[in-house]
């Protein structure tokens, strides 16, 4: 028998009648404003399924006759009933002459109306979601409506709780994920350093990814042998914590590997030959995604860690999460020499870098702005707290994979995607051209031009080759934009790095534009409108030279202060480096592109560990429009979302 996709899965329910309120009761039992009111509730259901019934509590003066209204989010009535055979107070029940259907993750309103008294609980009560099986109340900041007998209700006071109520019975089992599956465990936040090694402990995977099922060898060095143990994390939500526990090794015999050298003095290339301290074996039951192997070291405490993707070959997931490894890789600076002067011995930078070591970033280097847990980790816990159908990979399997993409609805790009192969690109391109949606939360993308080259153990893909500035036509590893390779970044995500500001957690404000575009639906934004302090630290503008047709410009955004560094190569000469912009276009094939042309834009969707928090609503419901419209929608949104049908 044919087993199911990961997003076939569905959690089985009993088909029961569910109300949004159980045991609460109200504060006040019979308050009055001597005026008749619609007093209503807006409320989601996770699934699909029926309204059989509308509900409210009656205060005990009430008098009169009352009638039951659902209604859509923008004020249609779609279902009313008259309520008959009333007790004097508490609550009531009428059904409806025949069930009304509603959507998943969609906004309806329920009222009823009061001629004199009526119960509430003032105070926020509504301000977070009330949740009870399929149902939940919507947290947007105006719940608890009112409104003039008869009419829509869009006024709120203090999100009170008038206590009106729907009977539901879902439509089928609710529908669920990997993803809402796995988020489902308990969290922990063990995985983050608490005791931070520079020396003591250090390591590295023997490839940037594994299929499930798989193993993995991981090399360790001690700086004086002895104990250590390897603990494994998954990153994630779950429920805030950020990781969950996977295993331990248990304690292991640790050595002092030998040191890394440089293998070829004409690039500076360091490799590490690291025997195998401990091979993971990878379950056919573990969840793709983002994983971190914290090495502990038993006599210092040290600690510090190795980061992997765990991949799912046969996914076919709605988002395909790549994961920058390549700009991990270009700043790595273990033995001496990065891809950059500032962090390479006398200011020197090497021409091939070497997976075969670890990641500075792990050890001696943590304060570098390039690092896992900086912008992917904070995309990584807001799609998973969303529950959307995601796996993960590296730039490295998309480079080796030309069909990778095709088994997916949406590519997806976070933070900071400087670094990619000719094949990495052309398969991107041929996935668009396929049909396949690419969002690009991310900036400074695809701009150095790399090749890679096996290790000298034999390790595949192991070796990251850019020339740069010594680029040849032999070896045209510098900017794509080049006259030597002539593929502006521009011509594939609609805009191109051109300028950036050294401040990790600063930015400036992304100035939203064209609001009429389905991307802003349900955000409120107006032109102008600015979201605070997502755009940092490099950022991407248009370039009028290389764009694609129909190109929609979705924000302006203007440095107000001195740029750090920019890049015009390739832009008209009157350029501004302090704009930036994000924007979408519609391929020929008609895939969506949307870029932010911001590195640090997903802060505003989960700011966990960032300094100067800057979390909004408003960009994550334009992310949620984004990705809907790209056929990816999440299945546990957060209750002040609307999803686009």
């Amino acid at each position: 028998m044919a087993q199911p996709q990961e997003s076939e899965i569905l959690i089985a329910q009993a088909q029961t009648n569910e109300t949004i309120f159980t045991t609460q009761t109200p504060d006040q039992l019979n308050a009055t404003d001597n005026t008749n009111y619609e007093l209503g509730l807006k409320f989601q259901s996770f699934t699909a399924g029926q309204i059989t019934a509308i509900r409210y509590w009656k205060a005990s003066s009430e008098t009169g006759s009352h009638i039951g209204r659902i209604w859509s989010s923008t004020g249609d009535i779609l279902a009313s009933v008259t309520f008959s055979n009333e007790t004097d107070s508490g609550w009531q029940q009428q059904a409806l002459s025949s069930p009304l259907s509603i959507q998943a993750n969609t906004t309806y309103v329920v009222t009823v109306s009061v001629n004199q008294y009526f119960v509430v609980t003032d105070n926020n009560p509504l301000a977070s979601s009330v949740v009870n099986g399929n149902l939940s109340t919507v947290a947007d900041g105006n719940n608890g409506v009112n409104g003039n007998l008869g009419s829509f209700p869009t006024n709120s006071y203090q999100n009170s709780n008038y206590f009106r109520d729907i009977v539901f019975v879902a439509s089928g089992p609710r529908p669920s994920n990997a993803i809402v599956l796995e988020n489902q465990n308990t969290g922990t936040r063990d995985w983050q350093i608490t005791n931070q090694a520079s020396n003591e402990i250090s390591g590295y995977a023997a490839a940037t990814s594994v299929n499930k099922g798989d193993l993995l060898p991981i090399k360790v060095s001690l700086a004086q042998p002895g104990q250590f143990t390897i603990d494994v994390y998954r990153l994630g939500y779950y429920g805030g914590n950020g990781g969950r526990f996977i295993l331990s090794s248990g304690s292991l015999n640790g050595i002092t590997q030998p040191d890394c050298i440089i293998t070829d003095s004409n690039t500076k290339l360091v490799e590490c030959n690291w025997s195998t301290s401990y091979t993971l074996a990878v379950g056919s039951d573990w969840t793709s995604g983002l994983y971190i192997a914290k090495l502990t070291d038993a006599s210092s405490g040290k600690q510090s860690q190795v980061w992997f993707v765990v991949r799912d070959d046969s996914s076919t997931s709605d988002v395909l999460f790549q994961s920058s490894f390549n700009t991990l890789l270009a700043y790595n600076n273990t033995g001496g020499y990065s891809l950059y002067p500032f962090n390479s011995v006398d200011q020197q930078p090497a021409l091939k870098v070497s997976y075969d070591r670890p990641f500075s970033e792990t050890t001696t280097q943590t304060g570098e702005f390039n690092n896992l847990l900086r912008w992917e980790y904070n995309m990584v816990r807001w799609l998973e707290s969303q529950g959307y159908d995601v796996t993960y990979v590296t730039n490295v399997d998309v480079h080796s994979n030309s069909q990778l993409l095709q088994q997916h609805k949406v590519f997806l790009s976070v933070g900071h995607d400087e670094y990619w192969s000719d094949d990495q690109r052309n398969h991107v391109e041929l996935a668009r051209d396929a049909g396949v949606n690419l969002a690009f939360f991310s900036a400074n993308s695809a701009y150095w031009r790399v090749r890679f080259e096996n290790g000298s153990n034999g390790g595949i893909n192991r070796v990251m080759v850019c020339y740069k500035n010594a680029a040849t036509s032999a070896e045209p590893t510098n900017k794509f934009r080049s006259s030597l390779n002539n593929r502006p970044e521009s011509a594939l995500l609609g805009v191109m790095y051109i300028g950036d500001k050294d401040d990790v957690y600063g930015g400036f404000d992304f100035v939203v534009k064209n609001t009429n575009d389905p991307y802003y639906a349900n955000t409120g934004l107006n032109d102008g409108d600015r979201l605070s302090q997502l755009v940092g630290f490099e950022w991407d503008a248009v370039n009028p030279n290389a764009s694609p047709s129909g190109l929609v410009v979705l924000a302006e955004s203007t440095l107000s202060s001195d740029l750090s560094a920019s890049d015009l190569e390739g832009f008209p000469s009157t350029t501004d480096p302090r704009i930036s912009n994000a924007v979408r276009y519609t391929a020929p094939s008609g895939a969506k592109v949307f870029a932010t042309g911001s590195i640090q834009w997903v802060w505003g969707l989960d700011s966990d560990g960032v300094n100067r928090p800057r979390e909004d609503d408003r960009a994550k419901q334009i992310a949620v429009n984004v990705l809907a419209n790209m056929g990816a929608k999440p299945l546990t949104p957060s209750s002040f979302i609307v999803v686009p049908s």
